[in-house]
């Protein structure tokens, strides 16, 4: 039966009834829709409010009280790497701990509830945007806000889509690990779809569905920011047409549609190059002005969540938790296998870095991120400040120019792949040939390169999802002395398994009244 407390969690939106998904979306304050309408029309500027706040959603969204784990779209990155092969927890630490035992999807879970607010919280705030910014308006101030209000909502459905069913697709053909488009979930139901004239509760739709809806999103975003000269603006910290560009990439590959992949790849290549110096490669990726920086936020005094936040989970050499012992660190096998002239080698401490023995709490400790930057934590002056400022970087353009070579692979064009791929390393590592002669072995490798370069950043959990690359952290794989999981976590896990199949928040199926109990996952 369903509960009638719905009231205690809604927080009214503009514009009339809302769907139970959306009860958590933000108070625009005691003014009307007539009156918020006129001051929009009259001056358009004002909507920078209204993506300033989504903006801070990104940075830093977490429900009060919540535990110091969530903190928007890093704390996404974080947790989920400690979902996959390549994190290892060094200690049985209570904030992370479910994640990386993979035994957190469950309906009463503050991890299902925390990431269905915060992605629901995004979408109502870009249909508010909408809203007052129609398709046909003429006024580019008008038109760029409304591209990126589709944008923030179609990555929200994006990012749903992770978590709340199977990838569209799992696996792709020729690939060492398995599987194919025959393995369909595209039928299967995914989350509500709710826009800017839902007024009342709505079903799960398909992925198919969820998928057709989102795309078309970017696809009209991307279109508009590329009339209105805004492919790439002046700021890092715009949501602009390359950070849609980006996100597109991704859906357009979960659904192997390779050709379009490619496009909108290489709209961030044509923007963007890649870190090429070892001073930026190590700089610790703390600072929004490096080559690299599609997306991020410029970390202040002001919006800093000092032990809530990315460095704080991240960073050695801070005073937030990985500095005073929740270390960081990377599977063995993995940092083992990097060679030895790769320049990320430096990201960890392994027997060949002469760090390790003078800084090192474990084994293969990451210092990849660094708030305050490697210059200033190796200067024999640094006194431990700034750690908490170090800027949030949501996207990197490697990222793009890694998902073209592999789109390019499964159009069979493995010759421009590898080349792209070498063209990619040599930057890494100087002496750097790929001997793949077939796609398999190519794609591994590809993956594999892209996994040190990410590593910590989410990233690996993408892949794994679309990609069937399961959660090996056995010992029969690894054996016992190179593998460095903590015993309780190791275990082999299939990508088809209910432990990556996060359930419906148990208030989602109590207050929705077109979603029951049986369309739970």
């Amino acid at each position: 039966m369903k509960k009638n407390i719905a009231i205690l969690f809604s927080i009214a939106l503009l514009g009339g009834t809302i769907s139970s998904c959306m009860k958590d979306a933000e108070p625009t304050g005691l003014i009307t829709q007539e009156h918020l309408n006129t001051v929009l029309e009259e001056h358009p500027e004002k909507f920078d409010a209204l993506v300033q706040g989504i903006y801070t959603d990104i940075q830093s969204f977490g429900d009060p009280g919540i535990s110091h784990n969530y903190f928007g779209q890093m704390g996404f990155n974080y947790l989920t790497s400690l979902m996959g092969n390549d994190m290892i927890m060094t200690g049985r630490y209570g904030m992370s701990i479910y994640h990386y035992l993979l035994d957190y999807w469950q309906q009463d879970y503050n991890a299902t509830l925390t990431r269905w607010r915060e992605y629901y919280r995004h979408i109502a705030n870009a249909n508010n945007i909408i809203r007052q910014a129609p398709a046909d308006a003429t006024d580019p101030v008008t038109l760029q806000y409304r591209a990126i209000a589709l944008g923030i909502r179609a990555y929200a459905y994006l990012q749903l889509s992770y978590l709340y069913q199977y990838s569209y697709y799992v696996g792709a053909d020729d690939t060492v690990w398995g599987k194919g488009a025959k393995y369909d979930h595209s039928k299967d139901l995914l989350v509500p779809i709710v826009d800017e004239k839902t007024t009342e509760d709505q079903p799960r739709k398909t992925v198919e569905d969820v998928f057709n809806f989102l795309i078309k999103d970017f696809e009209e975003s991307y279109a508009i920011f590329e009339k209105i000269g805004a492919v790439r603006t002046s700021s890092p910290t715009d949501i602009d047409g390359c950070v849609v560009a980006n996100y597109l990439a991704r859906a357009y590959m979960i659904k192997h549609d390779w050709d379009n992949g490619a496009k909108y790849a290489k709209v961030v290549m044509d923007n963007f190059d890649i870190l090429s110096t070892e001073a930026d490669i190590l700089q610790g990726f703390s600072n929004i002005n490096l080559d690299d920086v599609v997306f991020g936020c410029d970390i202040t005094s002001d919006n800093s969540g000092i032990y809530r936040s990315w460095f704080s989970m991240m960073d050695y050499f801070g005073d937030g938790y990985a500095g005073i012992g929740v270390w960081r660190a990377a599977f063995g096998p993995l940092v083992d296998r990097i060679a030895d002239d790769d320049v990320r080698r430096e990201w960890f401490l392994d027997k060949r870095n002469p760090l390790t023995m003078q800084i090192a709490a474990v084994l293969y400790q990451s210092i990849k991120f660094i708030g305050a930057g490697r210059s200033a934590v190796f200067n024999s002056g640094f006194d431990g400040t700034g750690w908490e400022l170090g800027d949030y970087i949501y996207l990197r353009s490697e990222e793009a120019y890694f998902m073209y070579a592999e789109c390019l692979a499964h159009q069979d064009n493995l010759t421009d792949a590898v080349a792209l791929l070498e063209d990619i390393m040599s930057t890494r590592q100087p002496s750097y040939t790929c001997s793949a002669t077939t796609k398999e072995d190519f794609l591994e490798e590809l993956i594999f390169q892209k996994r040190v370069e990410f590593w910590g950043e989410g990233m690996e959990f993408l892949d794994n999802r679309r990609l069937n690359i399961p959660v090996d952290r056995t010992d029969a794989t690894w054996t016992k002395e190179r593998n460095n999981h903590l015993a309780a976590a190791k275990f082999k896990k299939e990508q088809e398994t209910e432990e990556f199949l996060y359930q419906l928040p148990i208030s989602e199926i109590e207050n929705n009244k077109n979603i029951n109990e049986e369309d739970q996952n």
